[in-house]
């Protein structure tokens, strides 16, 4: 499962997950500007984030709004798999 903590201002510690948008679609982009790609499989979204991609999170328990999360900061995915399943820590 993919999450991100939020860091600072008001709301630090909740945790956001992959925002649904209504489309039923996830939303990937690769900066602030740049146009996002709809991903309608959450299995899809890791093989974005190895590539640079950021991901809408957000927490809709908080009413936290979607917020694009870079993929360093997300946690629940890896670029090596050996990590992924079989992790050494």
């Amino acid at each position: 499962m993919l999450f991100a903590t939020v860091s600072r201002g008001r709301k630090t510690g909740t945790r956001l997950i992959p925002h649904l948008f209504p489309d039923n679609r996830y939303r990937v982009q690769l900066g602030k500007k740049g146009p996002y790609i709809p991903v309608t499989d959450y299995r899809e979204i890791p093989s974005y984030l190895a590539n640079g991609y950021s991901l809408q999170m957000s927490n809709r328990d908080n009413s936290h709004s979607p917020s694009l999360i870079r993929p360093k900061s997300i946690q629940g995915w890896s670029v090596n798999l050996q990590e992924l399943f079989f992790p050494t820590r």
